[in-house]
């Protein structure tokens, strides 16, 4: 072979070796631009996907904040509605006060006032002592008047003065309902100036009857008529100011809730995460609750204010807002227990290694139970294939059942929330224990101590 055609082969092996290096490089460049056209993309979705959720963020802050500002209003709704649409409802708010110390001092002293505006005392006593002993007039009188008021209270502390109250009360309800609304009665109306009075004039009779069996008829020749012994409950000017807002909330009373546990739920379907949505959900719900409970102490500051201006007794006057509004703090403590519970549930259902330990031990502990059950060969106490099969299913129908429970209960209490959280427990137990796995699960129950791992 010449060197011309060595020459020439060792051309044609560095021509090809230059084109495999020219196409490994055009294929090298290929895969860069396809990788950083893919970056790119991933980048322009990544934006794309904090863009939307920043978008969600910003809607679930203003559904939490709209949820939150609406619970005052809907549990004040839902409070009004109850007192003005149900007498039997209204009147149990204000029993108690017919044993209260306050309130029976006021309506003795209210009797006595209207007794002796009815009768001369003074001169009846003067006209009764002989001449001499006309300075002791004034002395008698005042002895009688503290007689009158004794034998008063005496008679607030029997039960025909509680059946009385009740029965006064009841007719005080149309007034309350003439202040709130604006409706008129044609037989009750409520005073110009907003005050809630109650008819006692049959108390007025009674002590009359009780001092004339006692000797003292000076109170006998008084026509019935014009015992009135008019009571007043509640006084403030300013509830005709809110006729409108009340009558308003009153017609939403229905809607208000609606909106805010949709403004809950709809913060909890557009949260990243839903677990962290129920907590926000639940700490907004509190909030909501605790603005209302602000807004009860400064307008109990003001009513007390515009109570006793009107002369009202301090005691009394506070022992009726705190009576009339009992019910409505009632409720803020139910939204708190609520809450509570919430929050509790959210968290054992959630990742963290409490929550795990949690549920193992409650497997395990079903599981030991059930094998302890077949040890005593207690067949009724197998597990059931349609709870093993549904199981979750059963745990969902559960929570939602008492959810709408909650929803629904028309004057739920912390007391029934923490029984109704008490029941719901024992449910979702009965539920792990007839669901419970079978041995050769990964979790096997001894009677020894916590679950051990076991292979298959």
């Amino acid at each position: 072979m010449s060197e011309h055609d060595d020459s020439n082969r060792l051309d044609d092996m560095s021509s090809d070796a230059l084109r495999a290096e020219l196409e490994a490089d055009r294929r090298r460049i290929a895969e860069l631009e396809r990788e950083n056209a893919a970056l790119a993309a991933s980048r322009a979705t990544s934006g794309k996907t904090a863009s939307k959720r920043g978008r969600h963020r910003f809607w679930v802050a203003v559904l939490l904040i709209l949820g939150m500002v609406l619970t005052p209003v809907a549990i004040l709704a839902l409070f009004l509605r109850s007192e003005i649409g149900d007498t039997g409802r209204y009147v149990q708010t204000v029993k108690p006060l017919s044993s209260n110390p306050a309130i029976q001092s006021y309506v003795a002293d209210q009797i006595t006032h209207e007794l002796f505006t009815r009768v001369d005392v003074d001169s009846y006593v003067k006209e009764a002592l002989p001449e001499r002993a006309q300075a002791l007039a004034g002395p008698l009188t005042g002895a009688v008047q503290s007689f009158v008021r004794e034998a008063t209270l005496r008679i607030m502390e029997t039960d025909q003065f509680k059946k009385l109250w009740i029965d006064a009360n009841r007719i005080a309800h149309a007034q309350l309902v003439d202040v709130l609304t604006g409706k008129h009665d044609t037989a009750i109306s409520a005073t110009s100036n907003g005050a809630v009075q109650l008819d006692l004039s049959q108390l007025t009779r009674l002590v009359s009857e009780r001092l004339q069996s006692t000797g003292i008829d000076l109170f006998s020749k008084i026509p019935a008529v014009q015992l009135q012994g008019q009571i007043t409950l509640f006084q403030s000017a300013d509830l005709y100011k809110v006729r409108r807002a009340v009558g308003i909330i009153n017609t939403l009373a229905w809607v208000l809730p609606l909106i805010v546990f949709s403004a809950f739920g709809g913060a909890i379907y557009l949260s990243e995460s839903r677990r962290r949505g129920f907590v926000l959900a639940a700490i907004a719900f509190t909030l909501g609750a605790l603005l209302l409970s602000l807004f009860l102490f400064v307008a109990r500051g003001l009513y007390l204010n515009a109570a006793t201006n009107n002369g009202l007794p301090y005691d009394a006057s506070a022992a009726v807002y705190d009576t009339l509004l009992r019910f409505l703090h009632t409720a803020v403590r139910t939204v708190l227990v609520f809450s509570i519970a919430v929050v509790i549930a959210v968290f054992f259902a959630g990742p963290s290694r409490l929550a795990v330990w949690f549920r193992a031990r409650a497997r395990w502990t079903a599981n030991w139970l059930g094998s302890e059950s077949e040890r005593a060969d207690w067949g009724f106490l197998a597990p059931n294939s349609f709870v093993v099969r549904y199981k979750a299913t059963l745990r969902i129908i559960t929570a939602a059942l008492a959810f709408l429970l909650l929803v629904f209960w028309r004057h739920p209490t912390p007391l029934r929330i923490i029984g109704l959280g008490i029941v719901v427990l024992g449910i979702l137990a009965i539920i792990e224990f007839f669901g419970r796995e079978p041995e050769t699960d990964t979790l096997t129950p001894t009677s020894s101590g916590p679950p051990i791992a076991t292979s298959t």
